[in-house]
C-alpha cells in the first residue's frame, strides 16, 4: 500500500474527528460524506482496528482511535512544519535579531563577527544586550544567546563552541626581585586580585595530572569586573586570574607574564543558545550557521577554536540542550 493513500485515510480520519462528524467534515474537504466514509473505513481495515464509535447520533473515537489520533496530529504537525521549512529557504534573510552576550566577552570579538555577518546580510538589524548575568531568552525576547556556563535551560538548544580556560597573570614589574611561583601553593604569600562575583573568590583550584593543587590567595582587592582586573594587573597592583582571551596579547607582548603555566584552572563552555522553534526563521538560521563558521575557521584569532591551542583552549564538549 503507498504511503500516500494511507496518509490521506489518516488525515480523512482527523478531520472527521475534529469536525464532530462525516458531513461537516466532508464539507470541508470537499469530498462527498460517502468518499469520506469510504476512506475511514479502509483506514481501519489497513489497521486491523476500530477507530471511531459510530451511531446515529453520535461519532466519538475508541481507545484505539484515540491512541492513533495523536499520532495523526503530529503527521499534520511534521508534514505543515516541513513545508514552512522549505519556504522559509526561498526567504529572504531579513529583519531584526535580539543577541546577549557576557558583558567582559562581547567588547574582544563580537564587533569584528558582528560586522562580517552585516556585511553579508545588509538586511538584518541587530541588537546586542552585554550583562553579567544570563537574561531569560523565552520571557525577554531575545533570539540568541553566547553562554559561559556548565548548565544550559532546557528549553533552548545549545550549540557548543569550545572551552575557556583562565590564566594566572601579573605585571613584569611586580615579579621584580621575586621569585617565580613554581606551585600554586607559593600564591599564598603574593598580592593578589579577585573577582568578586565567584563564590569562593579568593579559592584558587589548580591541577595537574589529576591531581588538585588549591590554593587560598590572600587578595587586597576585589571587584566583579575583568576589565579592571586587567587594568589593575597592568599597574602591578597584584596577580589574578583572567580568561586568556583578555590577556592574550598581553602576554605576547610583554606587558603582562602568565604564570604556573603547567597546572590548569576549572574551565568553561561556551556555548550558542536559542529558544526551539520549529521551523527556525531563515535570520536565525542565518545568524547561528554564521557563528558556529566564525569560531570553526582556524586562520581566525578567536578566543575558541577547535583543538587544543597556545591559547589554553581545548576541543567543544558534546552538545546538550
Amino acid at each position: 500500500m503507498q504511503d500516500k493513500t494511507r496518509f490521506d485515510w489518516a488525515m480523512a480520519f482527523l478531520q472527521v474527528v475534529e469536525q464532530g462528524g462525516f458531513t461537516a467534515a466532508a464539507a470541508q474537504a470537499g469530498l462527498s460524506k460517502t468518499q469520506l466514509s469510504k476512506q475511514v473505513a479502509q483506514l481501519e481495515r489497513s489497521l486491523g482496528a476500530q477507530l471511531l464509535y459510530r451511531t446515529t447520533r453520535s461519532l466519538r473515537p475508541t481507545e484505539a482511535g484515540l491512541v492513533y489520533l495523536d499520532y495523526c496530529r503530529r503527521l499534520r504537525a511534521t508534514w505543515q512544519e516541513s513545508e514552512q521549512a522549505l519556504a522559509g529557504l526561498r526567504e529572504e534573510v531579513t529583519g531584526r535579531l535580539r543577541i546577549t552576550a557576557p558583558t567582559s566577552f562581547g567588547p574582544y570579538f563580537m564587533a569584528e563577527m558582528l560586522m562580517a555577518f552585516r556585511q553579508r546580510y545588509p538586511l538584518v538589524e541587530l541588537s546586542l544586550d552585554l550583562d553579567r548575568t544570563p537574561v531569560d531568552l523565552v520571557a525577554q525576547g531575545f533570539d540568541l544567546a553566547l553562554r559561559l556556563s556548565r548548565g544550559i535551560d532546557e528549553r533552548l538548544v545549545a550549540r557548543p563552541l569550545g572551552v575557556l580556560r583562565d590564566w594566572v597573570v601579573a605585571s613584569p614589574q611586580l615579579l621584580i626581585g621575586r621569585d617565580y611561583p613554581e606551585r600554586p601553593a607559593a600564591l599564598a604569600g603574593w598580592p593578589c586580585l579577585v573577582n568578586s562575583h565567584f563564590k569562593e573568590p579568593n579559592r584558587w583550584l589548580f591541577s595537574r595530572d589529576g591531581e588538585p593543587h588549591p590554593v587560598e590567595v590572600q587578595a587586597w582587592f576585589a571587584v566583579n569586573d575583568y576589565m579592571m582586573m586587567r587594568q589593575l594587573a597592568l599597574l602591578h597592583a597584584g596577580v589574578t586570574r583572567l580568561p586568556s582571551y583578555l590577556v592574550e596579547r598581553d602576554v605576547a607582548e610583554g606587558r603582562l607574564v602568565r604564570l604556573l603555566e603547567g597546572f590548569e584552572l576549572p574551565s568553561l563552555p561556551l556555548y550558542l543558545a536559542y529558544p526551539y522553534r520549529q521551523p527556525q526563521p531563515p535570520k536565525l538560521r542565518a545568524l547561528v550557521a554564521f557563528i558556529e563558521d566564525w569560531f570553526a575557521d582556524p586562520a581566525r584569532r578567536t578566543p575558541v577554536r577547535q583543538g587544543k591551542t597556545a591559547g589554553g583552549v581545548i576541543a567543544p564538549p558534546a552538545v546538550t540542550g
